[in-house]
């Protein structure tokens, strides 16, 4: 009788049942990361339009009170207060859909 050489039955069972488990827990892992970078770049553009709404307004002379537009279907709205003499508080709210973000900063005026 000869003798032969492979695999059996059980042992391809075992080996399919881990390559289910790892391919399973990777497709998880990978789902994971394509949210987390979908969040990253949501959070990109809110924070490139907040840097592009302060440098437009605050290029000009700064007024106390309230402006308000849209930037690329980006809602936003900036309060300015006086702090002192010559300097403003800034405080921007942005929001595109059901995500939001706020920005304040310090300008000074000479």
């Amino acid at each position: 009788m000869k003798h032969q050489a492979g695999f059996t039955l059980l042992e391809m069972l075992a080996a399919l049942t881990l390559m289910a488990v790892c391919s399973s827990v990777l497709l998880v892992a990978f789902g994971q990361s394509a949210r987390s970078l979908s969040q990253v770049a949501r959070s990109d553009r809110l924070t490139h339009a907040a840097l592009t709404v302060l440098d437009q307004e605050a290029a000009g002379p700064l007024t106390e009170g309230t402006r308000q537009g849209e930037l690329d279907g980006i809602h936003w709205q900036l309060t300015s207060t006086r702090q002192q003499r010559q300097l403003f508080r800034l405080d921007l709210s942005l929001r595109e859909g059901s995500h939001q973000a706020r920005f304040s900063t310090l300008k000074a005026r000479l």
